[in-house]
């Protein structure tokens, strides 16, 4: 994938691709302002599926800054995530965050989703890990 394109083949496309990764997460980073999980996917890169509902961010223009925020922190980690279908659900209170919170909270996430996704395949990072 090169530049700033988002295509088809690096996207969930349909309910069917969704409901897979719902069903069958094996890895989940949960943060305040966002869920994410992931499934591996066969396939050499990542494909990501966003929601951001109308019940946690009522402005159409905040739910397409939260969407494009998404989209370009998964640009920059693709090398991380390499072989997951990814779902990034947005929780309330997300649009009062400004884009530098977004961001960080995703590269947090990414890093977290890689290093669990590597390690176990059927992992939570709901609670601290236990040394």
């Amino acid at each position: 994938m090169t530049g700033a394109r988002f295509p088809r083949q690096v996207r969930l496309l349909d309910s069917t691709q969704f409901k897979a990764v719902f069903d069958g997460a094996e890895a989940r980073v949960s943060l305040r302002e966002l869920l994410v999980l992931s499934r591996a996917n066969g396939l050499e890169h990542p494909r990501l599926g966003i929601v951001v509902g109308k019940k946690n961010c009522r402005l159409a223009s905040s739910r397409n800054r939260i969407k494009r925020l998404i989209r370009e922190s998964y640009r920059h980690h693709l090398d991380v995530l390499a072989g997951l279908d990814i779902i990034v659900l947005a929780r309330r209170g997300i649009a009062e965050l400004d884009n530098a919170s977004i961001s960080g909270s995703l590269a947090k996430s990414w890093t977290r989703l890689g290093k669990v996704s590597r390690t176990t395949p059927a992992a939570s990072c709901d609670t601290p890990a236990s040394p």
